[in-house]
């Protein structure tokens, strides 16, 4: 190819030229074509260099990113671990497979970084750096969190795994959970809606840390999604990405009813797939696990519901709190008017739960509010508390002393 006057040729001191490349937009003309140039990023920082006697600074010039194995692939885009030389720390590199490789795709990928890049948060992983690789392919890097995603951990509690069950209590998965509550309320604040949660999408860092990844359908509320059509790529159909701009748009498996009928997602779109994620990490099981079809998981998504949380057996583990199970249950209404109002709802409820302070909605959530109640005054009037139980003993032993005496006087 011979670059024409419309070609754009980027040259700076950490890059070397590879080749123009030129991208034409879909059903459009020469006029419209956008140029771009593909590059060799290379390291900027010098080395010290002792090897003469006297240490010296010296250029180090190698490849910046150096790629390894690949971490995941979804139905655009695919991560890769990499090694950044200049900063010399592993990272995560993302580019859209070569499957779908398309203008439409380059665009959705385009407003996942921007997306990304409007979310700082703790719980989103953040964008460190894009670029243009050798063979003209887009990237972007990201943080790399050592550690597994929520899939990985439901797996391994799934199959029994005792260290698991120790470490996942279900104390420690409200925690997980509330984490990525804390990552979608800041970007439903925002006016973004993730619109593709589900617990392959959730990381959990080796030191504990939450992290929700795939922003790729993201969009912000009430602007047009962009043109062109993603094609589904996924083993697992009940996991599926069908994902035909202006029909279906996310997981079935974790999709919200009103997704499910094609219409346009909402806040209250992610409330439903963040309490399937949820219900799924407590109860190590699908509501629709016995859905095989796409058809039959669209189909129940709009018209099953799911068995009360507390009520689902599993050989592994007790059933869950009764006042999850509750929780569960607002969140996964099939009207979105009956879920909770907000994430942030969702985030203060289970505060309130970790005070002792449950709704009360059935005998078992009686119980749980009264002993919450109950443990609340002793820890706010512990000496009040002893003086008047001491006192309840004594009245007690002196009546039963009287009626003792009573009885064999």
């Amino acid at each position: 190819m011979v670059p024409g006057e419309n070609d754009l040729t980027l040259v700076a001191p950490n890059t070397h030229v590879a080749l123009a490349g030129t991208l034409v937009a879909e059903g459009q003309g020469p006029s419209s074509m956008t140029t771009t140039a593909s590059v060799v990023r290379t390291t900027v920082l010098p080395r010290v260099d002792s090897s003469t006697g006297a240490p010296s600074i010296v250029a180090d010039i190698r490849e910046r990113y150096a790629s390894g194995k690949l971490l995941g692939e979804g139905g655009v885009g695919e991560v890769v671990r990499a090694m950044d030389n200049d900063i010399a720390r592993p990272v995560a590199i993302k580019r859209i497979r070569n499957e779908v490789k398309s203008p439409a795709m380059l665009l959705r990928f385009v407003e996942e970084i921007r997306t990304i890049g409007q979310l700082e948060h703790p719980n989103i992983v953040p964008i460190h750096d894009v670029g243009v690789d050798e063979k003209g392919d887009y990237f972007f890097v990201m943080k790399y969190v050592e550690g597994e995603t929520v899939e990985d951990i439901i797996t391994r509690l799934a199959a029994g795994d005792p260290a698991y069950h120790a470490k996942y209590t279900v104390a420690h998965r409200v925690q997980i959970f509330m984490g990525i509550l804390e990552a979608i309320a800041h970007a439903h604040s925002r006016g973004f809606v993730h619109r593709d949660l589900k617990p392959a999408n959730v990381m959990v860092g080796e030191h504990g840390q939450v992290m929700v990844m795939d922003w790729g359908l993201a969009k912000r509320v009430g602007t047009p999604d962009s043109p062109g059509t993603l094609q589904a790529h996924a083993a697992d159909t009940t996991r599926l990405h069908q994902t035909a701009v202006g029909s279906l748009l996310g997981t079935p498996a974790y999709m919200a009813p009103e997704q499910a009928r094609g219409e346009e997602a909402t806040a209250k779109s992610d409330i439903y797939a963040l309490c399937v994620l949820f219900y799924e990490f407590l109860t190590l099981t699908h509501y629709l696990e016995d859905c095989t079809t796409i058809e039959a998981m669209l189909e129940g998504v709009q018209h099953r519901n799911a068995p009360m949380a507390g009520t689902v057996a599993s050989p592994h583990q007790r059933s869950a709190p009764m006042d999850l199970s509750w929780f569960l249950k607002a969140g996964l209404a099939k009207d979105p008017e009956k879920r909770f109002a907000s994430v942030d709802a969702m985030i203060e409820r289970l505060e309130l739960r970790a005070q002792g302070i449950v709704p009360i909605q059935c005998h078992i959530t009686f119980a749980k509010r009264l002993g919450g109640t109950t443990m609340r005054v002793l820890d706010r009037y512990p000496l009040q508390v002893s003086v008047a139980m001491l006192l309840g003993l004594v009245s007690s032993i002196g009546g039963l002393s009287v009626l003792v005496a009573r009885a064999f006087g």
